[in-house]
């Protein structure tokens, strides 16, 4: 996707098959790498199925490419569908210290403070990520609530918001605003719809063109319907102003997705802008593997070696790769 002189170029999701919000956006000056990591997990008492993996390779395979090319790698937080994590895990993240080195290697790296505004889960993750990188990138900048400059590119961070509603234990994220020219793409993965009025008015107030956003997770029993009915409205509420807004991620865990953004469509169609996906940005066709795992384990059964795998204890999964 292009919009005026700069492009958008998805690189993994749930809607290309995997958990991620992984996207590059390109200006004249800058090349930055948006949340460089990609993960599975286990859902309906299943492990992914053998084409989640397969998608999971193929999604990390571009990443890494692209971080290689990337001048900045940007890190909103620390859970590891949004940034790699510093140790052996083949069961659900295909990760290792030497990858996340290779990977970070002399990049500049703007990430969420690993300090404040963070939960001990993620401060833990955080600081482990800083000690993994800190000898091999250019530098680690804390992003949150500043802004920097390249040439004629503005990147803009938000201060920490909540990932999900304020009563969650899962703690902050932080938005972008790219901005070249007129032209300003957000990119705020997380903050499930938003559930938080605050959430979307910092949102809007960054004025984007077009816009990233994680959508809510309605597969979860803990999100109540309260929340889902204040997460469907701040969606109705930016497509109405957003000219293309792209929602993506937790939301497409769910197979009603679809008919869960019935309103949404229909407050960006009645003032002539778009709802889309990660996949339609970077042309591809829609793929939500997780929510379709159940009907794939029956259509598509695995081997009897995978099978096996699957079997094992977890401390085998982890160290050894599934027979694909």
């Amino acid at each position: 996707m292009i919009v005026g002189d700069v492009e958008i170029l998805p690189l993994a999701a749930e809607t290309m098959g995997v958990r991620s919000l992984c996207t590059v956006v390109v200006t004249p000056d800058l090349r930055i790498l948006f949340d460089p990591s990609a993960g599975l997990a286990k859902r309906y008492g299943l492990e992914p199925h053998p084409l989640e993996y397969k998608a999971l390779q193929s999604c990390l395979e571009r990443i890494f490419v692209e971080a290689r090319k990337a001048d900045v790698l940007s890190i909103s937080h620390y859970h590891y569908d949004h940034v790699r994590p510093g140790f052996t895990n083949f069961r659900y993240n295909f990760s290792s210290r030497e990858e996340l080195q290779r990977m970070f290697e002399n990049r500049l790296v703007l990430a969420k403070d690993n300090r404040e505004n963070i939960n001990p889960s993620q401060r833990r993750r955080g600081y482990y990520f800083e000690k993994d990188v800190e000898d091999v990138v250019t530098a680690i900048k804390w992003s949150d609530g500043k802004r920097f400059r390249f040439e004629d590119t503005m990147l803009t961070y938000s201060p920490a918001l909540s990932h999900g509603p304020k009563s969650s234990p899962l703690g902050y994220v932080v938005a972008t605003c790219v901005e070249y020219g007129s032209i300003r793409i957000v990119f705020a993965p997380d903050v499930q719809g938003p559930v938080e009025q605050e959430t979307t008015d910092v949102l809007l107030s960054m004025n984007p063109d077009l816009m990233i956003v994680g959508g809510p997770p309605i597969y979860l029993h803990v999100f109540t319907d309260e929340h889902r009915a204040a997460a469907r409205a701040s969606l109705c509420r930016l497509a109405a102003v957003v000219p293309i807004l792209a929602v993506d991620h937790h939301l497409q865990r769910s197979p009603s997705w679809r008919r869960w953004l019935s309103p949404v469509y229909g407050s960006a169609e009645e003032n002539g802008n778009q709802v889309t996906t990660l996949a339609a940005l970077a042309g591809k066709d829609v793929q939500c593997l997780e929510a379709e795992r159940q009907l794939l384990y029956q259509t598509r059964p695995p081997s009897d070696e995978f099978r096996i795998w699957t079997e094992a204890t977890d401390e085998y999964k982890d160290s050894h790769m599934p027979p694909l």
